[in-house]
């Protein structure tokens, strides 16, 4: 069931008539369901969901598979993401230019108004997969609409997880990819720097891109990372906060990470000079929501990949996504 929800009083009507008043009261105190997908039809509705990271369905460098809508399918109210070993390799595209990839895999992202705004709680429960190489993440990037500037596009890394039994290791962050002129580190290389405008860089480095997360130890013990996890990320004018419990509502729990703006780095580990940056919640906030299932190679992701473990799966049970501005519940 796909929910689109509009105002009606002081009370959230799906688009069917029906009042989701079960689904609305396990937000927020005071909040009010806006949209949301409990993946109970037999088909992705297009209206919402786009098929891969972004409208062109481009991979990222360092990804070894491509998003297919044939690894998007549906079973028991649950979206299933599979990964597989493809014989022939197929052709899929990168930033830079097109290539073939041995594996293949499931990704999604949302279109339009349906983004992550300020004031909004998003709350997923999903079982994430746990094959070596494989690679769940579900995370934001900033849509250019509005009174935009380049300090507010940002990348929110809600969590990205490997899904290796023997690697497993769970992260969340914020990084930023777009810069002032002023603010370009001068040890950036110029062919990893793009101009946009006068006062507007991008800066294709990651160890020059500014981040937050890192150093943050999270005692995630109590959590069975090979069970259905319920994952939470409110967002308010001044603050993101995120959350993390076996079984939901996540809001009830102590968030384990929170972002309140101020001075930020870039993740040096020794290679390059330290840099700092000011930087706050954007003022408006509008951001497509993205849930994907990568292979990675690298060690660092948990691979190599064994084809022995393929076909394997990321299951995801919903998405919703609450206004906490209604009623005030923004805190």
């Amino acid at each position: 069931m796909v929910l689109r929800l509009v105002f009606c009083g002081l009370f959230a009507v799906c688009c069917s008539g029906v009042y989701s008043e079960d689904i609305s009261s396990l937000g927020p105190p005071g909040s009010i369901l806006v949209f949301g997908d409990e993946f109970n039809e037999a088909a992705l509705d297009t209206d919402m969901w786009g098929f891969g990271i972004n409208e062109k369905n481009v991979q990222n460098i360092g990804v070894d598979c491509a998003y297919t809508k044939e690894n998007i399918s549906f079973r028991n109210g649950l979206l299933v993401f599979t990964q597989r070993r493809e014989s022939p390799p197929i052709t899929g595209k990168t930033w830079t230019s097109e290539k073939t990839f041995n594996y293949s895999s499931g990704g999604i992202h949302t279109r339009g108004e349906f983004a992550l705004k300020n004031n909004m709680y998003l709350e997923l429960r999903c079982k994430l997969p746990s094959n070596n190489g494989g690679y769940g993440a579900f995370w934001t990037m900033s849509n250019k609409v509005g009174d935009w500037k380049p300090e507010d596009l940002l990348e929110i890394d809600m969590f990205e997880f490997i899904g290796n039994r023997e690697k497993t290791r769970f992260w969340s962050g914020l990084w930023w990819h777009d810069f002032r002129k002023s603010e370009v580190p001068k040890a950036v290389d110029v062919k990893n720097l793009k101009k946009r405008s006068e006062d507007h860089f991008f800066v294709n480095e990651q160890r020059f891109k500014a981040h937050f997360g890192e150093g943050i130890k999270v005692d995630h013990s109590h959590i069975d990372f090979y069970s259905f996890i319920t994952f939470g990320l409110h967002v308010t004018d001044d603050a993101m906060k995120w959350y993390l419990v076996q079984n939901g509502p996540a809001w009830k729990s102590e968030p384990y990470l929170v972002f309140q703006g101020g001075t930020v780095h870039n993740r040096t580990y020794g290679q390059v000079p330290d840099v700092q940056w000011e930087r706050y919640v954007p003022a408006n906030m509008n951001a497509r929501i993205i849930l994907n299932y990568a292979l990675r190679n690298a060690e660092w992701a948990g691979g190599p990949a064994e084809d022995s473990q393929m076909p394997s799966e990321m299951l995801v049970d919903y998405v919703r996504v609450y206004d906490t501005h209604v009623f005030g519940t923004n805190k």
